[in-house]
């Protein structure tokens, strides 16, 4: 039997009602997410072709698409099984990552954000790729002090033995995407608790950036790595499976 908390219900009780509540609130801001998404498509559709206003307005239309994305997602927790992913086309994610950074980090940090050399797949859903590279570049952002660089790139690559396992992955090809920035570095005491959950060394930083990014390479079958030097800024890698274009192609 459980006891009644200091709140005067039991804790089943109280996520219970917290469950409820979440609910109502998801509900609640699917509704406004139409409404932006609709008032965002018809000022796009009524500025001029390829102005700046009608640029902005189709980023803020994306941003609220992978809003609803996101959404989605949340309300497929409480599905039984949830549908599985297809793979991501690694150019199409960076493609909208360019476009959502841009906007969201500091004015005079300067970003770069190339296309890959070659077609590439990887394994996770793009909406939770996009967000996991937009949490790497807001947290690289935040480590310069509105002047600075983060480059952000993808590439092929096959651990060996040795990196597999410092990773905990299984040896093979994956996606690596790295976001290098110019910033300030960590500590090493820093470094070491990075991504853990509510860890931050910002005042009104919520610790749930890199954690959360740790979380969607693990639920992919990959990895996150962190290198960093005080005053040398800092590289995170997102390791994804990757998938050849030839396998994505036979399965369509």
């Amino acid at each position: 039997m459980q006891r009644p908390d200091r709140a005067g219900g039991t804790q089943a009780d109280r996520l219970a009602a917290l469950h409820r509540m979440s609910g109502a609130l998801t509900h609640d801001f699917n509704n406004l997410l139409g409404v932006i998404l609709s008032a965002n498509e018809r000022l796009a559709e009524e500025l001029p072709e390829g102005s700046d206003a009608q640029k902005l307005a189709l980023i803020g239309l994306e941003a609220a698409e992978r809003g609803a994305e996101l959404l989605r997602r949340a309300l497929s927790l409480t599905q039984a099984e949830a549908a599985e992913a297809e793979p991501t086309d690694c150019a199409d994610a960076l493609s909208t990552l360019r476009n959502l950074a841009r906007q969201a980090i500091a004015p005079g940090v300067r970003l770069s954000v190339p296309a890959p050399a070659l077609p590439l797949f990887c394994g996770g859903d793009r909406t939770g790729l996009e967000m996991a590279l937009l949490n790497l570049c807001l947290n690289a952002s935040q480590a310069m002090a509105d002047d600075g660089d983060i480059f952000v790139r993808v590439s092929p690559v096959t651990l060996s033995v040795a990196e597999a396992r410092r990773l905990g992955l299984a040896r093979g090809a994956y996606a690596a995407f790295s976001v290098r920035d110019t910033g300030q570095g960590m500590s090493p005491q820093t470094l070491s608790r990075a991504t853990d959950p509510l860890f931050t060394t910002k005042a009104a930083g919520t610790g749930l950036g890199l954690s959360s990014v740790t979380d969607f390479a693990r639920s992919a079958g990959g990895a996150l790595a962190l290198q960093s030097c005080e005053g040398e800024g800092t590289t995170a890698t997102l390791y994804l499976p990757l998938v050849q274009a030839a396998e994505t192609a036979a399965a369509a």
